[in-house]
């Protein structure tokens, strides 16, 4: 046997291919005996040469990797095999062999884990006692078996964890006195321990604690030597202590920072260390974030990281780098953790820091500076928006389109034209207003880029794309205030698609237009003839490959135009679009991207052919589920091989798009053509549920948008029923992935939906008890940030107290969650809301407080607009909670911030309405809180919703209430500037005034006239019963005060005013 398998081994090794495969099939024969696995054991402790003892060692590795292999084998030959292993490891001198019989080690330990063996314990003992030998080659096989096992088998480890880390501080210390830090053992010892930082318990945090400062030893040492894979394997062990314990930092949090940022300033250690290690430092930031700004280390991290993005290029386009996910070098890795902490940190206090670091280099005179700092600008826009919206948006544009863009180096101002492209994407909607000083720069740029193109015959596909993105995101929220850029915008994209101009360029050209009509709706038809005959050349039914990428988006400009510009002006187009559509989906190339640009044209034909619709259906819905129920986009990413994958990456991507789209046209449809869709709606539920839990997010997110229309369609047709059962399976399922998903964005989605949901269907949305209780769990859950898409804020710093603020990601999802806290009110009876507000309002006063403590201005807005419309739907059952919510809104009602105080006096309002006599007690103390407020409030809506409040105590009792000195303040701010809902109230206060204490009125009837008339001239009443109530009261004014009447009237001057007073003198 032995000499058969040693035949067959040194056929495996020769060079004579036919050898190797008669060699490779001889062995899979010998494996069917099971004495083959002696054999080679045999091979090992024999005394041949070291390649042929290594080669067995590794066959019988690849042999038992699989679990039944080794379970065919009888115990008595698994207990030969470990023995076997177990004396060869601790004799063997040949590195390559040792090595060899580590993995097959390995490979038994994860297969004997679960055991009680007396092999695992000797296994551990020969660890133990060889790590701490003075012979390098007995502690490097020590080590090595310590990290094998502890990789494979932790839980071995749980009775001697004591001495586990005892023994790994002993291993550092005697290193550190031998002068030699950076050995194999010291590597292996640190990731062994990797996998037992998990299970560290109070009996070992103090000694693994002590042992931080002798880990940063070693690191120092890897880094110096610069042996990356040692560093990367030893850096690891602190990787697992910030995600496992990183309150036993806290001792040491200056000493890790300052070892990072040792390792950051020096451009002499290896790109992978500094990358590696700048990386760590964004992690350590976002869950030590309040150890770290209380020790004022954020400036310092901040320091380095700037230095590092300002660092000399490795390439001319390393900018790409972040802009395309990629982190190849020090300064694109720095960019990324300088991204991260702009979503981890509070924006203020980031900010704060930040930019007085590069304030000085926006002015400096090397142009990498002056880029590095336009880069920090573009890379934080993201995370910050929301505070850099409402305390820096004016002078960061200015400093951008000022300096940036103009500046003479391109290295400077094409990063400055991706800062302004961020800040257009992320700055919305209020860098609209910007459009008039933003929109010139843009377009000269782009006419730049194409007069360039023309002549060099060549591009710069990023730089176009980013200045392009720019445009669009600009166009995208302009809305009606495109109108007056719209002649120059077409103008420049008509210059573009030039048929002499780049591929590229007339690609980027179609996108914008696609955007541009979009915004402007009908207003684009002027444009629509010539742009359709631009189109004519690219919609075609063949075309070579290079034109088909336009064909593809010339169909994606033609749909958006299609569900825009309105049906009277592309009606005309319907029955050739449809055509092509239909032929291309039949008889197309079998393309993915093409296929999803087709829905999105067939889904644009829906806004007009709504209905009309039905006969076209059948031809192409039946594949549309098909191209959603496929399962060609499913394999994750990660199974491809990077490198050599990127075409079958993008082909997959290509189909994720595809899902998507198809998702989303199927939502279109039940929107746009219900009444024709209704055939294909349980099927399409059916289909697009099972995505539900798909791991592309986009595709989660169409599917959750897609299955709340389809339930939305189930409720025009009046199916009750078929709402109900829907509701009953999406429900928990959305309610679920509220606890669930990772993705801030998914669960925002969900708690929107549902709010529209329960607006939309209203009771039937949640027909089960267990339903609204799995819903109000959900807005706990969130409330009290222990969702998993809010990971971050549990986090314990060790410090006896849990990190309370939260990123603009995390306020945006506690804002969906309270929003849904009023909406779900459509959905139960007002007993039941009661009973579930009984138990969120104390989580909202929560958040209050913390907003207080952070100074969230945002935040305690917030709370006090959720509360303050709350009360409505609990009508009078807001007494039970009255005497809680009153103190909140009368402290609010102080507030710094203006929108804070519009919902506390709306809020004081509606408490007084609908508590009736429940309040009249509380009639002084609020009275007194609008009057002080009144009388300092600068506001104009504050001002309005003060108003508002008054009429809404005038309503609930105006008998209590001091009109001698209210009336000249209420009637004194009228009518409303800002806020023209209260209209509604304000006229009611006036009619009950009128009719229970007319002469406290009398010297004021001229100004309701004028009040009345004003809402009625301009449309301010909600609906056709308040108007009609409105005309009736000022008829009544009129035959009861004919003088007041005719003063007011003689001085209407509009055509409307006008023709309101004729109607009602007639």
């Amino acid at each position: 046997m032995e000499a058969a398998l040693v035949d067959i081994i040194g056929g495996i090794m020769c060079t004579d291919t036919r050898r190797i495969h008669e060699c490779t099939t001889a062995l899979g024969q010998a494996f069917r005996n099971p004495q083959t696995l002696t054999g080679l054991c045999q091979i090992l402790v024999s005394p041949r040469e070291a390649p042929v003892r290594q080669l067995a060692v590794l066959l019988m590795n690849k042999r038992l990797q699989k679990l039944h292999h080794w379970q065919m084998a009888a115990p008595e030959q698994q207990e030969e095999i470990k023995s076997c292993m177990l004396q060869a490891l601790i004799g063997e001198e040949q590195k390559g062999v040792r090595n060899a019989i580590g993995k097959l080690i390995g490979t038994l330990v994860r297969h004997e884990a679960d055991k009680e063996d007396s092999w695992l314990a000797d296994l551990l003992a020969i660890s133990f006692r060889f790590c701490n030998m003075p012979d390098r080659k007995k502690s490097e096989l020590g080590a090595s078996i310590f990290c094998t096992l502890a990789e494979a088998a932790p839980d071995h480890f749980l009775s001697r964890m004591p001495a586990a880390f005892e023994l790994f501080s002993c291993v550092l210390v005697a290193a550190q006195a031998k002068g030699d830090m950076a050995t194999t053992t010291v590597a292996n010892m640190m990731m062994g321990m990797c996998f037992l930082v998990p299970l560290v318990d109070s009996h070992t945090e103090e000694t693994l604690e002590n042992t931080v400062p002798l880990m940063l030893f070693a690191l120092q040492a890897f880094a110096q030597k610069g042996v990356v894979s040692e560093f990367s394997t030893g850096f690891d062990m602190l990787d697992s202590m910030v995600e496992n314990t990183p309150k036993l930092l806290n001792k040491n949090i200056q000493n890790v920072v300052q070892f990072c940022l040792e390792i950051l300033r020096n451009k002499q250690f290896y790109a992978p260390i500094r990358i590696e290690v700048v990386d760590f430092v964004g992690r350590v930031v976002s869950v030590k974030k309040r150890t770290i700004v209380k020790q004022k280390l954020l400036g310092p991290i901040l320091v380095a990281i700037f230095e590092m993005i300002c660092s000399v290029f490795d390439s001319d386009e390393e900018e790409d780098d972040y802009f395309t996910g990629t982190f190849n070098s020090p300064g694109s890795a720095a960019t990324q953790a300088l991204d991260n902490m702009a979503f981890d940190l509070s924006s203020e206090k980031l900010l704060r820091a930040l930019l007085p670091i590069i304030e000085p280099s926006l002015q400096s005179p090397d142009p990498l500076r002056r880029r590095g700092a336009f880069m920090c600008i573009a890379v934080i826009s993201e995370g910050c928006s929301e505070y850099i919206k409402r305390n820096n948006l004016e002078i960061l544009l200015s400093l951008i389109i000022q300096r940036g863009v103009i500046d003479p180096d391109p290295r400077v101002h094409n990063v400055a034209f991706f800062a302004l492209g961020q800040f257009t994407e992320h700055m919305q909607p209020e860098i609209s207003t910007f459009a008039p000083q933003i929109m010139p720069v843009v377009l000269d740029f782009i006419h730049q880029v194409v007069v360039e193109a023309k002549m060099t015959h060549s591009v710069e596909p990023n730089k176009l794309n980013r200045i392009f993105n720019a445009l669009e995101d600009l166009c995208d929220h302009l809305e009606d205030e495109i109108l007056p850029h719209l002649p120059v915008v077409m103008e420049c994209l008509f210059e573009c698609m030039d048929q002499e101009n780049h591929v590229h360029i007339r690609k980027l050209a179609l996108i914008s237009i696609s955007t541009v009509a979009s915004v402007s709706k009908t207003n684009f038809s002027r444009y629509l003839n010539p742009i359709v005959h631009i189109l004519s050349h690219y919609l075609v039914y063949e075309c070579s490959a290079p034109l088909n990428e336009l064909r593809i988006v010339a169909i994606d400009t033609l749909a958006s135009i299609a569900s825009s510009v309105g049906k009277e002006n592309f009606t005309h187009l319907t029955d050739c679009t449809l055509q092509f559509s239909l032929t291309m989906l039949d008889q197309g190339p079998d393309d993915p991207d093409l296929r999803r640009a087709i829905y999105s044209l067939l889904s644009g034909l829906s806004f007009i052919l709504t209905d009309n619709m039905d006969t076209a259906f059948p031809r192409f819905v039946a594949r549309m589920l098909q191209s959603v129920a496929s399962t060609e986009c499913d394999n994750e990413s990660n199974n491809h091989d990077v490198g050599d994958g990127s075409d079958d990456l993008q082909v997959e991507n290509d189909f994720v798009l595809e899902k998507e789209e198809a998702t989303l046209a199927l939502r279109d449809f039940a929107v746009n053509s219900s009444k024709s869709f209704t055939p294909y709606l349980t099927k399409a539920f059916e289909v697009v549920h099972k995505n539900i839990d798909h791991n592309q997010e986009v595709i989660r997110k169409a599917s959750i948008d897609a299955l709340y229309a389809f339930v939305i369609a189930l409720g025009y047709t009046a199916d009750i029923d078929g709402v109900k059962l829907a509701c009953t399976i999406l429900v928990p399922h959305f309610t679920h992935l509220i606890k669930k998903d990772e993705e801030p964005d998914i669960v925002c989605t969900i708690l929107e939906n549902l709010g529209a949901l329960f607006k939309a269907v209203k009771k039937a949305a949640l027909p089960l008890a267990q339903l609204a209780e799995a819903v109000v769990e959900g807005i706990t859950d969130v409330l009290l940030s222990k969702t998993a898409c809010q990971y971050s804020e549990h986090v314990d710093d060790g410090e006896g107290d849990t990190d309370t603020e939260e990123s603009e990601d995390d306020e945006m999802v506690i804002e969906s969650a309270a929003n849904l806290v009023v909406t779900i009110s459509y959905a139960l009876d007002p007993e039941t809301y009661s009973m579930y507000f009984g138990r969120l309002y104390k989580l909202l006063l929560t958040q209050l407080e913390k907003a207080k403590k952070n100074d969230d201005l945002n935040q305690r807005t917030l709370v006090y607009r959720v509360l303050s419309e709350c009360i409505r739907p609990l009508g009078i059952r807001v007494v039970t909670y009255f005497d809680d919510l009153l103190p909140v809104f009368l402290e609010g009602s102080t507030d710094c911030q203006p929108k804070a105080r519009h919902c506390c006096f709306f809020g004081l309002g509606e408490l007084v309405y609908n508590a009736e006599e429940h309040s009249f007690g509380s009639f002084s103390v609020i009275l007194q809180a609008l009057s002080d407020a009144i009388a300092r409030e600068t506001d104009a809506f504050a001002v309005d919703n003060i108003c508002g409040a008054l009429a809404r105590l005038i309503i609930t009792n105006c008998n209590i209430m001091p009109l001698g000195f209210v009336l000249p303040v209420f009637m004194h701010n009228l009518p409303l500037r800002q806020d023209p809902e209260d209209y509604d109230i304000v006229l009611m206060a006036f009619r009950v005034l009128y009719m229970n204490a007319r002469p406290s009125v009398v010297d004021y009837i001229g100004q309701m006239v004028a009040v009345t008339l004003n809402a009625l001239v301009n449309g301010k009443l909600s609906d056709s019963e308040s108007t009609a109530s409105a005309v009736s009261f000022v008829k009544e004014l009129k035959d009861d005060y004919p003088h007041h009447f005719n003063n007011v009237a003689s001085t209407c001057n509009s055509a409307e005013a006008f023709e309101i007073v004729q109607n009602l003198l007639n």
